[in-house]
């Protein structure tokens, strides 16, 4: 799937080198129709540059001889053309290619070969497009997770303290998305509502996007919707949906945030044991989220499903107050 959104955004890039191309044939037309002699000079100067070829093919006896004196004509020939430009009041790159970046020539790599920063950017860009969480993760991040939300006292019959428990799924947060491509579990984070599972959700989507990860983020109630478009409405399925339904199977994180609340019947249940069997099968990775309880879940659900969840995911309990209603 990200070869997919790479290839995409290689397309984009061949799209700036054309059109660099085809707006400096444009300007040099305009200047060759303005300045005859500066065609007549490229001209001389592609001679020049082909002849070279040649003669490092050939090899003739006075090699050096001839390259030094068609390299000193071309040389004489850039030099007019840069003093009738000059004289003209016409910048010398108004007859080259101008790119968008100038570190690798719209190519997305450098001269060594390494990734240039902006197609980075452009890939990260598109992630968070897929994702569709790009603004909410602007606020929801581990930069801005604060445990001072969370109270350091006894809460119930848990052993740790709403604080203390929140470092340790903090601590597991930051190991999953750390250490993603050979993490062998997935997550479950369970308990009520207002105890930051969405917020951790995202905290870890976004440290995984930005290391190049494919994230989708799904509401169960959307998820669902948009399985059930694909498969009962087909025809007048939308480009979009039919993007989002193939990420559920091939994202490298599917994030099913709100498990539970949507209809719950056998098409929901059969569809969401294909989607996690499938992401099980073939080594992807999913995190849910869910306000339910695990007995809940157990009654709600086939034991098929429970069953993959016990044995493949780690799974965490949310608990404390909410944290919402706390100012800070």
């Amino acid at each position: 799937m990200k070869q997919d959104v790479m290839i995409h955004i290689q397309k984009n890039y061949q799209r700036k080198r054309n059109q660099s191309k085809q707006d400096l044939e444009m300007r040099k037309s305009e200047i060759y129709d303005m300045l005859p002699r500066i065609r007549e000079i490229d001209l001389q100067i592609a001679k020049f540059s082909l002849d070279l070829s040649r003669l490092l093919l050939n090899k003739p006896d006075n090699l050096s001889e001839q390259i030094n004196a068609h390299k000193q004509s071309i040389q004489h020939l850039k030099s007019e053309k840069k003093s009738i430009l000059k004289a003209k009041g016409i910048p010398e790159i108004y007859l080259k290619e101008v790119h968008s970046c100038a570190t690798c020539r719209d190519t997305g790599y450098d001269d060594d070969g390494n990734m240039c920063t902006c197609y980075r950017q452009s890939l990260i860009d598109a992630l968070y497009h897929v994702s569709g969480l790009k603004e909410v993760l602007k606020r929801e991040n581990f930069d801005t997770f604060d445990l001072s939300r969370f109270d350091d006292i006894p809460f119930g019959k848990e052993r740790l303290t709403p604080k203390d428990n929140m470092k340790v799924i903090l601590k597991h947060g930051l190991q999953f998305a750390d250490d993603f491509s050979n993490h062998s579990r997935n997550l479950l984070f369970y308990g009520g509502t207002g105890l930051g599972k969405t917020f951790m959700c995202n905290c870890i989507a976004k440290e995984l996007i930005n290391s190049g990860v494919v994230v989708l983020y799904q509401t169960s109630f959307k998820l669902f919707e948009t399985i059930s478009e694909h498969k009962f409405n087909r025809q007048l399925e939308s480009p979009e949906n039919k993007d989002n339904f193939n990420l559920i199977y091939h994202a490298d994180l599917l994030i099913i945030d709100d498990l539970g609340a949507e209809s719950i019947n056998s098409f929901t249940v059969t569809e969401l044991f294909n989607i996690i069997n499938t992401r099980m099968i073939t080594e992807k990775k999913t995190i849910i989220s869910t306000n339910l309880s695990l007995e809940k879940l157990s009654e709600l659900y086939s034991d098929r499903i429970i069953s993959r969840l016990v044995s493949h995911y780690d799974i965490f309990k949310f608990y404390g107050k909410d944290i919402r209603t706390k100012r800070g």
